[in-house]
Protein backbone atom coordinates (compact mmCIF):
# COMPACT_ATOMS: atom_id res chain seq x y z
CA UNK A 1 0.00 0.00 0.00
CA UNK A 2 1.50 3.56 -1.26
CA UNK A 3 2.20 6.43 0.96
CA UNK A 4 -1.14 8.16 -0.78
CA UNK A 5 -3.80 5.63 0.07
CA UNK A 6 -2.37 5.76 3.64
CA UNK A 7 -3.05 9.11 3.60
CA UNK A 8 -6.23 8.86 1.58
CA UNK A 9 -7.79 6.72 3.94
CA UNK A 10 -6.59 8.26 7.02
CA UNK A 11 -8.67 11.33 5.37
CA UNK A 12 -12.17 9.81 4.93
CA UNK A 13 -11.91 8.12 8.27
CA UNK A 14 -11.83 11.94 9.51
CA UNK A 15 -14.17 12.84 7.52
CA UNK A 16 -16.63 10.42 8.43
CA UNK A 17 -15.50 11.05 12.29
CA UNK A 18 -16.33 14.60 12.17
CA UNK A 19 -19.59 14.13 10.28
CA UNK A 20 -20.57 11.45 12.81
CA UNK A 21 -20.09 13.99 15.46
CA UNK A 22 -22.40 16.14 13.81
CA UNK A 23 -25.06 13.79 12.18
CA UNK A 24 -25.67 11.50 15.41
CA UNK A 25 -26.28 14.54 17.52
CA UNK A 26 -28.73 15.72 15.64
CA UNK A 27 -30.76 12.64 15.10
CA UNK A 28 -30.81 12.23 18.43
CA UNK A 29 -32.27 15.51 18.95
CA UNK A 30 -34.75 14.92 16.01
CA UNK A 31 -35.92 11.33 17.81
CA UNK A 32 -36.38 13.32 21.31
CA UNK A 33 -38.60 15.76 19.10
CA UNK A 34 -40.47 13.02 17.94
CA UNK A 35 -41.12 11.57 21.26
CA UNK A 36 -41.96 15.06 22.18
CA UNK A 37 -44.32 15.15 19.54
CA UNK A 38 -46.00 11.96 20.30
CA UNK A 39 -46.31 13.10 23.79
CA UNK A 40 -48.36 15.80 22.82
CA UNK A 41 -50.75 14.27 20.41
CA UNK A 42 -50.83 11.68 23.35
CA UNK A 43 -52.56 13.88 25.70
CA UNK A 44 -55.19 14.58 23.45
CA UNK A 45 -56.69 11.19 23.67
CA UNK A 46 -56.55 11.17 27.74
CA UNK A 47 -59.02 12.65 30.10
CA UNK A 48 -57.98 15.88 31.15
CA UNK A 49 -55.44 16.39 34.06
CA UNK A 50 -53.90 12.48 33.23
CA UNK A 51 -51.54 13.34 30.69
CA UNK A 52 -50.54 16.99 30.25
CA UNK A 53 -48.77 18.42 27.39
CA UNK A 54 -45.17 18.48 27.34
CA UNK A 55 -45.57 22.26 27.19
CA UNK A 56 -47.40 22.59 30.50
CA UNK A 57 -45.17 19.87 32.43
CA UNK A 58 -41.80 21.57 31.10
CA UNK A 59 -43.70 25.37 32.62
CA UNK A 60 -43.96 23.45 35.84
CA UNK A 61 -40.82 22.25 36.05
CA UNK A 62 -39.15 25.54 35.41
CA UNK A 63 -41.94 27.03 37.92
CA UNK A 64 -40.03 23.78 40.56
CA UNK A 65 -36.33 24.72 39.40
CA UNK A 66 -36.87 28.39 41.40
CA UNK A 67 -38.35 26.71 44.34
CA UNK A 68 -34.81 25.34 47.28
CA UNK A 69 -37.39 22.58 48.17
CA UNK A 70 -36.80 21.35 44.52
CA UNK A 71 -32.82 21.19 44.95
CA UNK A 72 -33.00 19.98 48.34
CA UNK A 73 -34.77 16.93 46.86
CA UNK A 74 -32.51 16.61 44.08
CA UNK A 75 -29.61 17.03 46.03
CA UNK A 76 -30.96 14.69 48.69
CA UNK A 77 -31.24 12.12 45.35
CA UNK A 78 -28.11 12.30 44.18
CA UNK A 79 -26.26 11.77 47.60
CA UNK A 80 -27.70 8.68 48.32
CA UNK A 81 -26.91 7.26 45.01
CA UNK A 82 -23.74 8.43 45.07
CA UNK A 83 -22.53 7.05 48.75
CA UNK A 84 -24.57 3.81 48.01
CA UNK A 85 -22.51 3.37 44.74
CA UNK A 86 -19.06 3.54 46.64
CA UNK A 87 -19.90 1.54 49.51
CA UNK A 88 -20.88 -0.64 46.58
CA UNK A 89 -17.84 -0.55 44.88
CA UNK A 90 -16.20 -0.27 48.05
CA UNK A 91 -17.56 -3.71 49.02
CA UNK A 92 -17.53 -5.13 45.77
CA UNK A 93 -14.26 -4.81 44.16
CA UNK A 94 -12.23 -6.28 46.82
CA UNK A 95 -14.20 -9.06 48.24
CA UNK A 96 -14.69 -9.73 44.49
CA UNK A 97 -11.00 -9.83 43.68
CA UNK A 98 -9.78 -11.17 46.35
CA UNK A 99 -12.67 -14.66 46.29
CA UNK A 100 -11.96 -14.49 42.62
CA UNK A 101 -7.84 -14.63 43.45
CA UNK A 102 -8.92 -18.46 44.79
CA UNK A 103 -10.76 -21.19 43.01
CA UNK A 104 -11.43 -22.48 46.46
CA UNK A 105 -13.38 -19.55 47.01
CA UNK A 106 -14.84 -18.99 43.77
CA UNK A 107 -16.48 -22.63 44.54
CA UNK A 108 -17.78 -22.24 47.56
CA UNK A 109 -19.49 -18.91 47.56
CA UNK A 110 -20.59 -19.61 43.91
CA UNK A 111 -24.61 -21.12 45.23
CA UNK A 112 -24.74 -18.65 47.75
CA UNK A 113 -24.34 -15.48 45.34
CA UNK A 114 -26.07 -17.15 42.92
CA UNK A 115 -29.10 -17.58 45.55
CA UNK A 116 -28.83 -14.11 47.51
CA UNK A 117 -28.56 -12.25 44.01
CA UNK A 118 -31.65 -13.58 42.70
CA UNK A 119 -33.65 -11.61 45.57
CA UNK A 120 -35.15 -8.67 44.87
CA UNK A 121 -34.07 -5.66 46.67
CA UNK A 122 -37.82 -3.92 46.34
CA UNK A 123 -38.30 -7.26 48.67
CA UNK A 124 -36.25 -6.37 51.11
CA UNK A 125 -38.48 -3.47 51.38
CA UNK A 126 -40.46 -4.34 54.42
CA UNK A 127 -38.16 -5.30 56.46
CA UNK A 128 -35.85 -2.33 55.86
CA UNK A 129 -38.90 0.38 56.50
CA UNK A 130 -39.37 -1.65 60.04
CA UNK A 131 -36.12 -1.72 61.34
CA UNK A 132 -34.74 1.38 59.48
CA UNK A 133 -37.80 3.52 58.87
CA UNK A 134 -38.50 5.62 56.26
CA UNK A 135 -34.96 7.87 56.14
CA UNK A 136 -31.92 8.36 54.31
CA UNK A 137 -30.66 4.89 55.39
CA UNK A 138 -33.36 2.70 54.18
CA UNK A 139 -32.90 4.01 50.69
CA UNK A 140 -29.14 3.53 50.88
CA UNK A 141 -29.28 0.05 52.57
CA UNK A 142 -31.66 -0.69 49.92
CA UNK A 143 -29.76 0.87 46.62
CA UNK A 144 -26.40 -1.15 48.24
CA UNK A 145 -28.11 -4.10 48.62
CA UNK A 146 -28.94 -4.10 44.48
CA UNK A 147 -26.17 -2.34 43.05
CA UNK A 148 -22.96 -4.46 45.11
CA UNK A 149 -23.97 -7.90 43.25
CA UNK A 150 -23.12 -6.87 39.47
CA UNK A 151 -19.52 -5.18 40.86
CA UNK A 152 -18.78 -8.05 42.89
CA UNK A 153 -20.07 -11.27 40.55
CA UNK A 154 -17.69 -9.12 37.76
CA UNK A 155 -14.72 -8.55 39.74
CA UNK A 156 -15.00 -12.40 40.66
CA UNK A 157 -15.11 -12.88 36.54
CA UNK A 158 -12.34 -10.22 36.78
CA UNK A 159 -9.87 -12.18 39.12
CA UNK A 160 -10.34 -15.42 37.62
CA UNK A 161 -9.47 -13.85 33.83
CA UNK A 162 -6.16 -13.35 34.57
CA UNK A 163 -4.02 -15.49 32.48
CA UNK A 164 -1.61 -18.04 34.63
CA UNK A 165 1.16 -17.76 31.83
CA UNK A 166 1.44 -14.01 32.92
CA UNK A 167 1.59 -14.48 36.64
CA UNK A 168 3.91 -17.65 36.33
CA UNK A 169 6.23 -15.64 33.88
CA UNK A 170 6.38 -12.68 36.39
CA UNK A 171 7.27 -14.86 38.94
CA UNK A 172 10.08 -16.63 36.78
CA UNK A 173 11.80 -13.04 36.32
CA UNK A 174 10.92 -12.32 39.76
CA UNK A 175 9.39 -9.17 39.03
CA UNK A 176 8.09 -7.74 42.37
CA UNK A 177 4.09 -8.19 43.46
CA UNK A 178 3.32 -4.53 43.24
CA UNK A 179 4.14 -3.71 39.90
CA UNK A 180 2.50 -6.91 38.67
CA UNK A 181 -0.36 -6.13 40.40
CA UNK A 182 -0.05 -2.20 38.81
CA UNK A 183 0.59 -3.40 35.07
CA UNK A 184 -0.19 -6.74 34.56
CA UNK A 185 -3.18 -7.53 36.61
CA UNK A 186 -5.15 -3.91 37.27
CA UNK A 187 -5.25 -3.35 33.36
CA UNK A 188 -6.44 -6.91 32.54
CA UNK A 189 -9.39 -6.65 35.39
CA UNK A 190 -10.72 -3.17 34.78
CA UNK A 191 -12.46 -3.75 31.26
CA UNK A 192 -14.53 -6.48 33.59
CA UNK A 193 -14.50 -4.15 37.05
CA UNK A 194 -16.08 -1.31 34.63
CA UNK A 195 -18.91 -3.24 33.74
CA UNK A 196 -19.92 -4.19 37.13
CA UNK A 197 -19.94 -0.66 38.12
CA UNK A 198 -21.82 0.42 35.28
CA UNK A 199 -24.66 -1.97 35.81
CA UNK A 200 -24.14 -1.09 39.45
CA UNK A 201 -24.71 2.40 38.64
CA UNK A 202 -28.22 2.07 37.07
CA UNK A 203 -29.76 0.00 39.26
CA UNK A 204 -27.96 1.83 42.94
CA UNK A 205 -30.17 5.11 40.61
CA UNK A 206 -33.12 2.93 40.26
CA UNK A 207 -33.52 1.70 43.38
CA UNK A 208 -32.34 4.94 45.33
CA UNK A 209 -35.52 6.88 43.61
CA UNK A 210 -37.88 3.67 43.75
CA UNK A 211 -37.15 3.36 47.64
CA UNK A 212 -38.22 6.85 48.09
CA UNK A 213 -41.11 6.90 45.99
CA UNK A 214 -42.78 3.49 47.88
CA UNK A 215 -41.00 4.28 51.35
CA UNK A 216 -41.91 7.14 51.85
CA UNK A 217 -38.02 8.62 52.15
CA UNK A 218 -36.75 12.19 51.31
CA UNK A 219 -36.16 12.46 48.18
CA UNK A 220 -37.17 13.12 44.22
CA UNK A 221 -39.38 9.30 44.78
CA UNK A 222 -41.27 10.92 47.51
CA UNK A 223 -41.91 14.25 45.29
CA UNK A 224 -43.56 11.75 42.81
CA UNK A 225 -45.25 10.47 45.52
CA UNK A 226 -46.52 13.18 47.29
CA UNK A 227 -47.79 14.93 43.74
CA UNK A 228 -49.46 11.81 42.88
CA UNK A 229 -51.26 11.77 46.02
CA UNK A 230 -52.24 15.27 45.49
CA UNK A 231 -53.39 14.39 41.95
CA UNK A 232 -50.43 17.10 40.99
CA UNK A 233 -50.17 15.35 37.51
CA UNK A 234 -47.81 18.12 36.23
CA UNK A 235 -45.83 18.19 39.35
CA UNK A 236 -45.65 14.79 39.39
CA UNK A 237 -44.48 14.40 35.36
CA UNK A 238 -41.98 17.37 36.08
CA UNK A 239 -39.96 15.30 38.45
CA UNK A 240 -40.57 12.08 36.37
CA UNK A 241 -38.18 14.22 33.90
CA UNK A 242 -35.97 15.12 36.68
CA UNK A 243 -35.74 11.26 37.43
CA UNK A 244 -34.75 10.79 33.38
CA UNK A 245 -32.35 13.86 33.63
CA UNK A 246 -30.13 12.07 36.30
CA UNK A 247 -30.46 8.69 34.57
CA UNK A 248 -28.94 10.61 31.81
CA UNK A 249 -26.59 12.81 33.47
CA UNK A 250 -25.22 9.83 34.90
CA UNK A 251 -24.87 7.15 32.16
CA UNK A 252 -22.83 9.99 29.90
CA UNK A 253 -20.87 10.77 33.17
CA UNK A 254 -19.77 7.03 33.39
CA UNK A 255 -19.11 6.44 29.77
CA UNK A 256 -17.12 10.12 29.89
CA UNK A 257 -15.46 8.29 32.58
CA UNK A 258 -15.08 5.00 31.26
CA UNK A 259 -13.35 5.78 27.87
CA UNK A 260 -10.83 8.00 30.01
CA UNK A 261 -9.89 4.93 32.45
CA UNK A 262 -9.78 2.50 29.78
CA UNK A 263 -8.59 4.58 26.83
CA UNK A 264 -5.79 2.13 26.17
CA UNK A 265 -8.41 -0.46 25.42
CA UNK A 266 -9.02 -1.99 22.24
CA UNK A 267 -13.09 -1.20 21.89
CA UNK A 268 -11.73 2.70 23.65
CA UNK A 269 -9.88 3.00 20.69
CA UNK A 270 -11.66 1.81 17.78
CA UNK A 271 -14.67 3.36 19.06
CA UNK A 272 -12.71 6.59 18.56
CA UNK A 273 -11.49 5.98 15.19
CA UNK A 274 -15.35 5.65 13.96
Amino acid sequence: MTNASVVTQRSVRMVQFRAGRIVWPLIQVGVVLLAGGIWWLASGFFPAGALPPPGVVLARLGELMLTGEFWIAVAITVGTFALALICSILIGVPLGLWIGSSRFWTESTRLLFDFLRTIPPIALLPLLLLVLGADFQMVLVLSIAGAVWPILIQSVYAARQGEALLAEMAASFRIPKAWYIRHIFVPGAMPFVMTGVRLGTTIALLLTIAGELLGAAPGVGHEIAAAQAWYDTPRMYAYVLVSAGLGLAVNGGFWSLQRYLLRWHPSVREEGRR
